[in-house]
């Protein structure tokens, strides 16, 4: 069986509006951080200043809660439909990725071992739904799509899941678009991340940030000449010491995720890891467990440093980074290893190939 390839990607970010310039722009140490419209109490004096972040400028501006992450998904699709066929877009089946809803409490406080466990977290209400994205996708391609090529997943790992969808899909000779968009510069969205003391404050916590991304996945051994990349093996597992367990990082989860990767070689990982303390702990205790983390480790990317905590849209972020990696020729390895670890405790690997 020919292996999944990707034949198109398209990427909005703070560092530009398609996959090539925000790929440029971060390998550059380009950074195009801003002042958000939301003030927070700065640690050492205690007068409010904004928050920094890393928003779409421009073309975004003025657009909150679903109409942002609609207008994010409409950038990204607008890229998408100046490279790839109209017809094969008309044909494929959409595979999205929506962001995760918020947890409504903030993480156990670890400081105190005599704490009782706490209750199970619960999550508020979904932030995008999948009918506004549904109608977008059609008024963009201008004709209708059957809500059976339309299929949502969730969360960090969602483009994970998504991608190992399309990938059993194209085996049968479907054509498949794996998208997402998600914000986290959303005035909501701000006050619960403070609210949870994930936001960065005093230089510690994540700065948020936006993106959306959409690419083409089709059946190898087509069209050599327009592979970006081959899909290879992946893996999902779960961690019970995520952050809002109460327990801590340990990093089980992610190892046993990479575990299951069928080569031990070392790869080139481009890790969803945002600033949080716990992830940071997280990512440590993962490469200690597992032999292809822990020797691929000296060359893992952090695409957040660049374009900031995009939430969903993180892995397809790493995806577009690695694929525009090995169209120009400087990946340090030539199989890059995407990572991916929802807040409440999924975790995912994949491996992406070079031509």
């Amino acid at each position: 069986m020919d292996a999944a390839v990707f034949t198109h990607v398209a990427l909005v970010t703070s560092l530009g509006h398609d996959a090539a310039t925000t790929a440029a722009a971060a390998r550059a140490g380009i950074v195009r951080a801003s002042t958000l419209p939301y003030l927070v109490d700065n640690v050492e004096t205690n007068e409010p200043e904004p928050v920094t972040g890393h928003a779409v400028s421009g073309l975004a501006a003025g657009f909150e809660g679903p109409a942002r992450l609609l207008r994010l998904a409409e950038l990204a699709l607008d890229d998408l439909l100046q490279h790839a066929p109209l017809a094969t877009l008309r044909t494929a089946h959409w595979l999205i990725a929506f962001p995760a809803p918020l947890p409504t409490t903030p993480p156990p406080d670890l400081s105190d071992p005599e704490s009782p466990p706490p209750p199970p977290p619960t999550v508020g209400p979904p932030r995008l739904e999948a009918a506004q994205v549904h109608r977008l996708i059609e008024h963009r391609l201008g004709a209708p799509v059957p809500a059976s090529r339309m299929l949502p997943f969730e969360g960090r790992t969602g483009v994970i899941r998504a991608l190992g969808h399309a990938q059993r899909l194209c085996a049968q000779g479907e054509v498949c678009v794996v998208g997402t968009t998600d914000t986290l510069v959303d005035p909501d969205v701000l006050a619960t991340l403070h609210a949870h003391g994930r936001l960065q404050v005093g230089g510690v916590g994540l700065v948020p940030g936006e993106a959306s991304a959409f690419v083409v996945v089709e059946r190898g051994g087509t069209r050599p000449a327009d592979v970006l990349g081959r899909m290879g093996a992946g893996a999902l597992a779960h961690e019970k010491g995520h952050l809002y367990s109460g327990q801590p990082a340990l990093g089980q989860g992610l190892a046993a995720a990479a575990a299951q990767l069928p080569s031990r070689e070392p790869a080139w990982p481009l890790s969803d890891c945002n600033g949080e303390p716990f992830r940071s702990s997280e990512w440590g205790h993962a490469a200690v467990r597992d032999d292809v983390l822990r020797t691929s480790l000296d060359l893992a990317t952090y695409p957040a440093t660049a374009v900031g905590d995009t939430g969903a849209a993180s892995t397809a972020v790493g995806l577009a980074l690695a694929l525009r990696a090995f169209a120009r020729g400087y990946a340090p390895r030539p199989t890059a290893l995407l990572v991916a670890a929802d807040a409440l405790g999924e975790r995912g690997v994949l491996t992406i190939h070079a031509p």
